[in-house]
């Protein structure tokens, strides 16, 4: 009896944490960039993994290992991140997908991300985050509905959805006038999407609303990744995160940040702006003196120590001879 309760407490703990895991997918990365077969990715490593496809070395060691660099001179010229509110939504996509363990939101992310690696830029970089819903302008000439058979503009949770669908492209274009890649800089840009978390509480995942929403959201998804793909020549990492946090979580991080903006965490000063030469003239003038070192000691192992040669002439003790 005890080890059927201890099974069914194991059912349900394995139930609620996958319940309390979102969904992350690469839906386009550059040549350089390789995303293989790993496990969970914890929200809180995920500022070092967009700062390492960068260029950036990680602040901290992670057991991620779904990341290969195959060249580390070429990085990306820009980072986008799409992060929805799936509110347990199954938005499957094309690209390398893992499960994403949400100790963190991603907005904390973002800040994060911001605070620690901004200051270490070498070049130019912006960060900027959008909340979508939040921005959205109707009198923008570019502003279009989607198409839609079930979802009804007279329903508030519905109407919701489909204007922000449309401005998720707005925003995504909008971000042209933002870039620094012009200049040999990178961006970094977070588009937040919500309104699919209110279709589900009011519908439920089951229901035709929701089902035509997620085939709404996609064909937005795809749109926005081949916008950013034209606009920086495919070197971009295009990134959508399903998250199932409640927004109020994401509400109080956001008072919080807004609330500390003024203290400084002190780890963004861990390296001088100096650090990356002085990092590649130790590196390569160490890798030349032990090569230097090696082949001196090969040839003179080598060596046919008869009398023509130095050793030779060196170990060889000379008598004098009077004149």
């Amino acid at each position: 009896m005890a080890r059927v309760d201890m099974t069914r407490l194991l059912l349900l703990l394995s139930l609620f944490s996958s319940a309390l895991c979102g969904e992350i997918t690469m839906t386009h990365s550059p040549d350089t960039l390789r995303f293989g077969t790993s496990g969970l990715l914890r929200s809180t490593d995920l500022d070092d993994l967009l700062a390492a496809t960068l260029g950036y070395t990680p602040i901290q060691s992670s057991l991620w290992r779904g990341l290969t660099i195959t060249s580390p001179f070429n990085s990306p010229s820009g980072v986008v991140v799409v992060e929805v509110h799936g509110g347990g939504a199954n938005v499957r996509q094309e690209g390398a997908t893992y499960g994403l363990k949400e100790d963190t939101t991603l907005e904390e992310v973002f800040h994060r991300l911001k605070s620690i690696y901004g200051a270490r830029a070498q070049r130019h970089t912006i960060f900027k985050h959008f909340s979508v819903g939040s921005s959205m302008e109707e009198e923008d000439a570019q502003y279009v509905l989607p198409e839609a058979s079930v979802l009804n503009m007279s329903k508030e949770a519905d109407s919701a959805f489909l204007h922000e669908m449309a401005a998720l492209t707005v925003a995504a274009r909008k971000t042209e006038a933002l870039t620094t890649t012009p200049h040999g800089g990178q961006d970094v840009f977070f588009l937040e999407v919500d309104s699919l978390e209110q279709l589900v509480k009011t519908y439920g995942l089951e229901s035709p609303q929701v089902e035509e929403a997620i085939n709404i959201l996609r064909v937005h998804l795809v749109k926005v990744t081949d916008m950013m793909r034209q606009r920086y020549n495919d070197q971009v990492l295009v990134v959508t995160a399903i998250v199932d946090q409640d927004n109020l979580l994401s509400r109080r991080t956001r008072s919080v940040l807004q609330s500390e903006a003024t203290v400084d965490v002190g780890r963004n000063k861990e390296y001088s702006e100096d650090y990356p030469a002085i990092f590649n003239i130790i590196l390569w003038l160490s890798i030349t003196l032990f090569l230097a070192v090696l082949a001196t000691s090969i040839a003179m192992a080598t060596m046919d120590p008869g009398r023509d040669s130095i050793i030779y002439r060196m170990t060889t003790m000379r008598m004098k001879k009077d004149n």
